[in-house]
């Protein structure tokens, strides 16, 4: 999952990182699955990054939209 997820990092979007990491997993997506699966696949992610995204309306009762999601997280998934 991690080798997937950074294959594929450059060229897809951390909303479309997070689709692909659901596709996989069997509980559904999560706010713990995403930090941890995101903070192995790309280790120079400040974990409070990671937690601050589980804000994200998709994870959370949060008020992230996906693009603000996915803005707080491109400049780590390069």
């Amino acid at each position: 999952m991690v080798a997937l997820l950074r294959a594929s990092g450059r060229d897809t979007s951390p909303s479309g990182l997070a689709e692909i990491l659901a596709d996989h997993l069997d509980g559904g997506l999560t706010q713990s699955a995403v930090v941890f699966y995101f903070k192995r696949a790309f280790p120079g992610t400040p974990l409070r990054v990671l937690l601050e995204a589980g804000a994200w309306r998709r994870l959370s009762d949060g008020e992230l939209s996906t693009e603000e999601f996915d803005g707080m997280l491109a400049r780590w998934f390069r």
